[in-house]
């Protein structure tokens, strides 16, 4: 028994911690960089729960970063929301989401899930430009995501569109560097990469 106890955790499948025992490691996620989704629907695909804290609710004159990343006029009101995604009771991510006040009737309405609202009014998103680089977590990140200070994290930046082009969210994410993989499905640069115009498929033949 204590063989295949030192194997698993070995294996990182368990993970022993001095004065409190041993505990099975939850395993990690790969989020896709290729595909719109959000965070419950990768939960949802994955067989977890998700659940979300809201740290806060409110409503303002945009600043000058969300003009920048919203396409709005200085003055326009916008909603602000903050919170901490969990899955199965743990901590994942931290989220700053921006949405321009024309998506939403009041902070209000806002409830369980901030993903469905919009799209509830009319304003469902079609597409979305991320992007993401490594940070560390401040003291505060760290404390809301049971974390120590300094650990890195996956700063994900994503802008999410109508099909008019109107940008309908602004939201940043600090997602827990050791709970998460990115991945991304390259067949299309495969196809293109092995089509005859690129020399039979020889990559870098050119």
């Amino acid at each position: 028994m204590r063989k295949a106890l030192e194997g698993l955790v070995s294996e990182g499948l368990l993970a022993r911690r001095r004065g409190a025992g041993t505990f099975v490691v939850g395993g990690r996620v790969e989020k896709s960089f290729s595909k719109l989704s959000s965070f419950s629907e990768d939960m949802e695909l994955r067989g977890r729960t998700p659940s979300s804290i809201w740290v806060s609710r409110t409503a303002g004159a945009v600043t000058a970063e969300e003009a920048l990343s919203l396409g709005l006029w200085p003055g326009s009101q916008v909603y602000r929301v903050n919170r901490i995604r969990y899955a199965d009771g743990t901590s994942m991510a931290f989220e700053y989401s921006t949405v321009p006040g024309f998506c939403l009737a009041s902070k209000n309405v806002v409830q369980e899930s901030l993903d469905e609202v919009p799209g509830q009014a009319g304003f469902r998103p079609v597409r979305a430009l991320q992007r993401l680089r490594a940070v560390a977590v401040t003291a505060d990140q760290a404390q809301a995501l049971s974390v120590e200070a300094g650990q890195p994290s996956l700063f994900i930046e994503r802008r999410s569109f109508l099909a008019d082009g109107r940008t309908v969210e602004f939201t940043q994410s600090y997602y827990r560097g050791d709970a998460y993989d990115l991945a991304a499905d390259l067949s299309d640069l495969q196809r293109r990469l092995s089509s005859p115009d690129r020399g039979g498929g020889q990559p870098g033949g050119h």
